[in-house]
């Protein structure tokens, strides 16, 4: 498994580390909502709670999955 190396600030805490993490990850689509809050160690809904406040948007949808998903609206 290939590792990555990172230079942090020395008073970071490692929750924090991990949350920096998760949140970036998510935001870049390269994990999933469940697995960035698993990463972080919170339940998704204080994850989603997270995000918020770090301005990142909950639906992380590519432009086709948004499309399918305003199609299946229309059939409602």
């Amino acid at each position: 498994m290939p590792t990555l190396t990172v230079d942090v600030p020395i008073d970071i805490s490692q929750k924090d580390l991990k949350i920096a993490i998760a949140v970036q990850l998510y935001r870049e689509g390269k994990l999933t909502l469940k697995q960035a809050a698993d990463l972080a160690d919170f339940c998704v809904e204080d994850f989603i709670k997270i995000l918020s406040e770090k301005k990142v948007s909950v639906i992380n949808w590519d432009e086709k999955e948004l499309d399918k998903e305003l199609e299946n609206a229309d059939n409602f």
